[in-house]
């Protein structure tokens, strides 16, 4: 089982630690999310298409890009060199992902949903990999790995959130994993094959 994939008994474990750093810095930033929806009285009043929802978006952006970054980031710890590059940058590229949702979201709420199910992935990707390009010789698909995991755990966010009456922490875990496994399994395999001496 440990030759699996060609990753050897390090390498799963970086790969465990990635998936569980990134499924809890993910339920980390659950309440802050919760607390700004609230706050800004979306949740209450679905009132989109102003100001208040290009707000929404970002800020919830911004949290997403800090908590999972943080979390990616312990765990990069060992693995390169400067880890700590990867939070700033995690946090701009959400909060960028979530200002270009919210822009659109002015004119069609429809559209802005849309794209909110896979832009995080992109910005982060794209943010993600000017600090993997540091460390590695190259970053082959890792704005892709971003992109699918990204769809695939708001995917899963959004039946979890409509069809649970149980504890949203769950949900954003599963999210948060699901977010974890896939850009692990193409981190640790990068990490594997391309990483500078």
């Amino acid at each position: 089982m440990s030759k699996y994939m060609g990753f050897r008994r390090k390498e799963w474990l970086f790969l465990l630690r990635w998936t569980v750093a990134t499924a809890i810095g993910c339920a980390l930033g659950s309440p802050f999310i919760l607390g700004v929806t609230f706050l800004l009285g979306l949740g209450a009043s679905g009132s989109h298409g102003d100001l208040t929802t290009l707000i929404l978006f970002t800020v919830i952006s911004f949290i997403i890009g800090i908590s999972i970054g943080f979390g990616q980031t312990l765990a990069l710890i060992g693995q390169v060199k400067q880890p700590v590059l990867w939070l700033p940058v995690s946090s701009v590229g959400g909060t960028l992902g979530g200002f270009l949702v919210g822009l659109v979201s002015l004119k069609s709420e429809y559209t802005a949903f849309v794209l909110s199910v896979a832009i995080p992935g992109i910005f982060l990707g794209i943010a993600q990999k000017v600090v993997l390009i540091k460390f590695l010789k190259k970053a082959t698909g890792w704005i892709i790995a971003n992109i699918i995991s990204w769809i695939l755990a708001q995917v899963l966010l959004i039946a979890g959130l409509a069809n649970m009456d149980g504890n949203r922490l769950i949900i954003f875990l599963a999210s948060g994993a699901v977010i974890g496994l896939i850009t692990g399994i193409n981190l640790t395999w990068l990490l594997k094959n391309f990483k500078k001496e």
